[in-house]
């Protein structure tokens, strides 16, 4: 029973180069809850949403917004899938140098 997780760099609609990067997680387990990581600092997300599967798993999604200069930096963007009930910790990190992932 570990949880599972996705994390995604979301392809920018904005062609007017508003300069932001949006990074999307997802997390599936019990009780899942999503951190967010620059560096040693958190982040705050953007959004979370929260739904219960029909598995009776819950699925969590969580956005944040990067600002191109911080992408183009190479930092690294780590998400952070905390499951309450099943006391574990899954992360995946991403950066501009990783391109995909």
């Amino acid at each position: 029973g570990e949880p599972s997780m996705e994390l995604l760099l979301v392809a920018n609609e904005d062609l007017s180069g508003s300069g932001t990067q949006k990074l999307m997680c997802s997390g599936r387990g019990f009780n899942p809850q999503i951190k967010w990581l620059s560096g040693s600092k958190q982040r705050s997300a953007a959004d979370n949403e929260r739904r219960i599967r029909e598995d009776g798993h819950v699925a969590v999604t969580s956005h944040i917004t990067v600002t191109q200069q911080e992408w183009n930096e190479g930092k690294d963007f780590i998400c952070e899938v905390i499951d309450k009930d099943l006391q574990k910790t899954v992360r995946k990190s991403t950066s501009l140098c990783t391109g995909s992932l």
